[in-house]
């Protein structure tokens, strides 16, 4: 396959949606257990998610969906350049300084920025305007978490060298039904790869951590903080259909994600779990159709396109004119996926 411009994924200064991955190098079993040494590094995945929620409050980004396996990891990120824009400069460097403090911080906390610091850095308004774009970056947001994972386990394994077997990789996810099908896929990766057998014990997902929360709310346990409030809402409201800010400071935004409910979304995510477990090609259940024709997907095609999601959707993952359009403004004759779009997304 042709290689394919960074720059052809990911827009500059423009908001959209991507699905990233990042691989262990040689695949090692560098964030799980080993089965060959016995050596167990899954509390490395705590890290991760103490990661993402840092983040999540200084960049304008959205995690919408999240697994973390024992020798790679999926994220889905919507990014909110708008945002920005609307931030003060001494916000600017204030989340800024959060993530990078000026020292090395590796553990779960963070350095709260002083005044001086904040000033310094307002002060210095090309350096600002950098940080400015940087802050809805896709690469730079998968930097500052791939090099904090990488240095942490350095220092824990008393050794140096690559972490990760080289830079992120991502496609772009064009349309709401797209959206829903590369979540599927990442919350059932887990599952798939045989480290669980339901999306409910699938630790370190957004489905389990969106599991956990309805639980705990369904027991009205309003004291603790919602498991999931780390992530962006599932379900679109029509109250928060722009860029709004997150009220709680918790995220970047309150914006959902999809045009149905966690309930929903659960009982689609568990029967294809248990479809692609079981290797079965079932018909979808009476109640679960209507869902899928709402958002234009073959219902008849979503196990094979879940199946097969990487192979099918390499750059861009959307409607057949949208890749079409993709590939007329980069500049390309063709690009990959047109065919298998045509036929699982409705026009």
């Amino acid at each position: 396959m042709a290689s394919c411009a960074r720059r052809e994924i990911i827009r500059p200064g423009a908001a959209g949606i991507f699905h990233c991955w990042q691989r262990a190098v040689r695949r090692a079993y560098l964030l799980g257990k080993d089965p060959l040494t016995g050596k167990d590094h899954t509390h490395r995945r705590e890290w991760f998610i103490h990661r993402l929620q840092l983040l999540v409050r200084c960049f304008a980004i959205d995690v919408c969906f999240d697994a973390i396996l024992s020798n790679h990891f999926h994220l889905i990120l919507r990014t909110n350049p708008r945002l920005v824009k609307r931030m003060g400069d001494c916000e600017v460097a204030r989340r800024w300084l959060r993530v990078y403090p000026g020292k090395r911080v590796l553990d779960e906390n963070w350095i709260e920025p002083t005044d001086e610091q904040i000033e310094a850095l307002v002060a210095d308004k090309t350096k600002l305007a950098v940080i400015r774009k940087k802050l809805s970056s896709v690469s730079s947001f998968m930097a500052a978490l791939s090099e904090y994972i990488a240095r942490r386990a350095n220092a824990e394994d008393g050794c140096d060298g690559r972490f990760f077997s080289g830079r992120f990789s991502c496609r772009e996810i064009a349309h709401e039904a797209g959206l829903l099908v590369g979540g599927l896929y990442v919350d059932l990766n887990v599952l798939r790869a045989g480290e669980t057998q339901t999306p409910e014990s699938s630790i370190y997902t957004s489905a389990w951590f969106r599991i956990q929360a309805r639980q705990a709310a369904s027991k009205k346990k309003s004291t603790t903080k919602p498991k999931d409030s780390w992530l962006a809402p599932l379900t679109l409201q029509a109250d928060h259909l722009g860029d709004v800010p997150c009220s709680s400071g918790e995220r970047a935004s309150d914006k959902g994600l999809l045009s149905m409910t966690l309930e929903e979304y659960l009982q689609l995510l568990d029967w294809s779990g248990r479809q692609l477990r079981a290797n079965k090609r079932g018909a979808i259940p009476a109640n679960l159709a209507p869902i899928l024709e709402r958002l234009g997907i073959e219902g008849d095609e979503l196990l094979d396109t879940l199946h097969d999601f990487p192979r099918l959707f390499r750059r861009l993952v959307g409607r057949a004119e949208q890749i079409i359009e993709r590939a007329r403004e980069v500049g390309r004759r063709w690009m990959h996926g047109v065919r298998p779009a045509a036929r699982v997304f409705r026009p």
